[in-house]
């Protein structure tokens, strides 16, 4: 992983003083080990939300209508 770097002509002057005629350069804060790049395929992330959601709502509406089907059980039970 390459950290930028500031050329010494345009630090400051008191950096310069601390430096001498070194460029100011960083240093990871993490180990680059450490960092995960995932690969993420946008099209498909949305592809497989919508799948999903779809899903959901098609549970939803079965668990519904068996809910209400055996509402209208136990009624014609009660009557019985």
């Amino acid at each position: 992983m390459d950290l930028p770097k500031i050329k010494n002509e345009d630090l400051p002057d008191e950096l310069k003083e601390l430096l001498g005629d070194d460029d100011a350069e960083f240093e990871a804060i993490v180990d680059p080990m450490d960092v995960i790049d995932i690969q993420l395929d946008p099209d498909a992330y949305y592809e497989g939300r919508l799948q999903t959601a779809e899903q959901f709502i098609e549970v939803r509406q079965k668990l519904q209508e068996l809910r209400s089907k055996m509402k209208k059980e136990s009624r014609l039970d009660g009557l019985q």
